[in-house]
């Protein structure tokens, strides 16, 4: 499957391209965390894995999604990795809010948001490197 460059994005943001890198991020997200539970459910594997385990989805999940935003964008890759990133936190943080009961703390949203942010930035660098 070829991806087709917005031309739009070689003069600024290309919203389409952000909300397509927005939606592979977070669908990597889901099915990461799903293999992750299987993962601990059914292996001998200790609960004091979790928050690595769910550093390097959220990590892994801005690289994809802003890889590919910048690749469809046809460049400007840290603006757009970023931008997917902070969608990805919205989105993610908007979910969690209405499902975890107990309090959110400043630092457990700090750490997500920067995880998701560097990640997305990376992967607008990587999709930018190697845009064929």
């Amino acid at each position: 499957m070829t991806l087709k460059t917005d031309k739009s994005a070689a003069n600024g943001f290309s919203l389409s391209a952000i909300g397509r890198g927005t939606l592979i991020g977070a669908v990597t997200s889901f099915g990461a965390t799903v293999i992750v539970a299987c993962l601990f459910y059914f292996t001998t594997l200790s609960e004091a894995l979790l928050p690595y385990f769910v550093s390097f989805i959220l990590f892994l999940s801005g690289v994809l999604g802003g890889s590919l935003a910048s690749k469809q964008a046809g460049g400007k890759g840290l603006i757009h990795g970023t931008a997917v990133g902070i969608a990805l936190f919205l989105i993610l943080w908007l979910a969690a809010a209405t499902v975890v009961p107990g309090p959110v703390t400043a630092q457990m949203l700090t750490q997500k948001l920067l995880l998701l942010i560097s990640g997305g930035a990376v992967g607008g660098f990587i999709g930018v490197a190697f845009l064929l």
